[in-house]
């Protein structure tokens, strides 16, 4: 368990190193040079952890998919209800109030870059595609509504990250979770009772 997690203190360490350049610098501008150096480690232990520059925004992307998912497999409720209950608790709420404090943080990069927000569409229709899978396996979904409600619902997860980006400040809060939910109250027709 030690080294793990050692792993894992080093993973946070270059992350927040990464964080701390983009938001100093903009996200082009830093080179993965830059990041291993300010982090103290070598450029090969850094490509080690994150292959590519984006897999330092998206750091979290691993931890999405799986509470995500784990939240919907061991549900209290309707897959509307739980998915509401994880994105309040994965980007909205106490997260959302961080992300908007972090500008060198995924929320605030992606809003000012397009590349970045084609990395998280990948990311979303990836995930999308898996949670479709699921719906078939173990809601007997149909495949096509399985499909269009999973993307659909990382529809509205990649709107609000956008809008969450786009803030001012923590006062937009209220209103983008409000948005949140009105789109997702939207979805209620393809729950399947």
């Amino acid at each position: 368990m030690l080294r793990e997690e050692k792993k894992a203190r080093a993973r946070t360490a270059m992350a927040d190193a990464a964080a701390g350049l983009f938001a100093a610098n903009g996200y082009d501008a830093v080179a993965m040079t830059q990041v291993a150096r300010a982090a103290g480690v070598s450029e090969q232990t850094l490509y080690n952890y994150f292959p590519t520059k984006e897999s330092l925004v998206f750091d979290q992307a691993e931890l999405f998919e799986t509470t995500m998912l784990q939240m919907l497999a061991t549900r209290d409720g309707d897959v509307l209800s739980v998915y509401r209950r994880w994105l309040d608790a994965f980007l909205l709420g106490p997260a959302a109030r961080r992300a908007l404090e972090n500008p060198g943080g995924m929320v605030r990069l992606v809003a000012g870059s397009d590349t970045l927000r084609r990395v998280l569409l990948d990311l979303a229709h990836g995930v999308s595609t898996t949670l479709a899978e699921r719906l078939v396996r173990d809601e007997s979904y149909p495949r096509p509504a399985a499909t269009a409600f999973a993307d659909a619902l990382l529809g509205v997860f990649v709107r609000t990250v956008l809008r969450l980006g786009t803030a001012g400040n923590a006062r937009a809060i209220p209103a983008i979770t409000r948005q949140a939910h009105d789109s997702l109250e939207a979805l209620r027709p393809l729950v399947r009772s």
